[in-house]
């Protein structure tokens, strides 16, 4: 059986599908439907060439691959080695800029024709697939959108399209393959429109919590006109998820781990202002700033109608009383912080 059956079958047959499939998960028809495109996606990336060089991380992961966290994101968030771009090493700022220019050329072009292709042979002709214009020539990551066909309509703020998001500044391990299918896959096995399930590459989520961790402490660091609101609540509650796994605990006490991340986020995606060396673990610091709470708090009650879709959500107020306890634990890791970074400049 082909892949690509599923979307031979007649459109109402498949709203059927994703309407049943939406009342048992209580996640959203135009999710599922985006859901399936996300993975057909996810399974022709990973058949490609560049594959043995790319993971896949962030939000997408947690729910997909390990199922940790029930929001839906739209974006394919993936990693490549940048020794398969040819930069390995410690790399001068210089070298850092050429990386970067170097993965989007290679994303936006090699990348970009190959991908575009697998589609066209996999049947998907009617999906249309273009490159976001970048900003910057050095810009990282760099976005591909994948626009479909969509059975079923979607509100305003969910376009029917898969964005897939390239970065070369990210670490590649720990990755562990993770096997998983579409909803559509998952809910009906047996069924004939069923599609084998998919082995992706997927950051360790030990990895993402510790990231997202970081991700807060540099925001909210950074000069109070300066902190980002829209739609980043979403690290608050994965934060929240996670910290009720084993993951999180492993994370906490892995001294190597912890550093790693640190000194990598230091040389390859430092934000101007911060201190490095706040990220010990007994003074980092990812609650809100107080002047900017309240519009995060606004910001969480659109996350909860857009892209959180399990049966009891934790309040705002939850994620910031777990920020506050996540932070006794991190005090309390029985492990010294070794590294020590120059003095940022404010």
């Amino acid at each position: 059986m082909k892949r690509n059956d599923f979307y031979r079958i007649d459109a109402g047959e498949k709203e059927t599908i994703f309407q049943a499939i939406s009342n048992q998960t209580g996640m959203p028809a135009f999710a599922v439907e985006k859901d399936w495109w996300v993975t057909q996606t996810l399974a022709i990336i990973f058949e490609m060439d560049t594959s043995e060089h790319l993971v896949f991380k962030g939000g997408s992961s947690l729910s997909k691959a390990w199922k940790l966290i029930e929001r839906f994101s739209e974006d394919i968030d993936l990693a490549i080695d940048r020794g398969f771009l040819g930069f390995t090493g410690d790399l001068s700022k210089k070298q850092r800029t050429a990386l970067r220019k170097a993965a989007g050329t290679y994303t936006s072009e090699k990348f970009f024709e190959e991908l575009s292709i697998r589609f066209s042979k996999k049947g998907f002709r009617d999906a249309s697939l273009s490159v976001v214009p970048a900003k910057e020539s050095d810009q990282d990551p760099r976005i591909i959108e994948v626009h479909y066909p969509n059975i079923i309509p979607t509100p305003g703020y969910l376009l029917p399209k898969v964005q897939i998001e390239i970065g070369c500044r990210s670490l590649r391990e720990p990755f562990t393959i993770r096997t998983f299918g579409s909803l559509v896959d998952e809910v009906y096995p047996d069924k004939a429109f069923a599609q084998p399930l998919i082995n992706i590459p997927t950051v360790d989520a030990e990895r993402t919590f510790l990231e997202k961790i970081f991700l807060l402490h540099e925001e909210f660091h950074r000069p109070i006109n300066k902190i980002r609101v829209n739609r980043l609540s979403r690290h608050l509650y994965d934060i929240y998820r996670l910290s009720r796994t084993e993951a999180a605990n492993r994370a906490l006490h892995h001294q190597a781990l912890y550093e790693t991340i640190v000194e990598h986020r230091y040389r390859f995606s430092k934000v101007g202002g911060v201190d490095y060396n706040d990220l010990n673990p007994e003074r980092v610091d990812p609650m809100p700033h107080p002047e900017v709470i309240s519009a995060w708090g606004e910001d969480y009650k659109k996350m909860l109608e857009e892209m959180i879709y399990e049966e009891d959500p934790p309040s705002f107020a939850m994620l910031i009383k777990n920020i506050d306890e996540l932070k006794g634990k991190l005090k309390g890791v029985g492990w010294k912080f070794s590294l020590k970074f120059p003095m940022a400049q404010k």
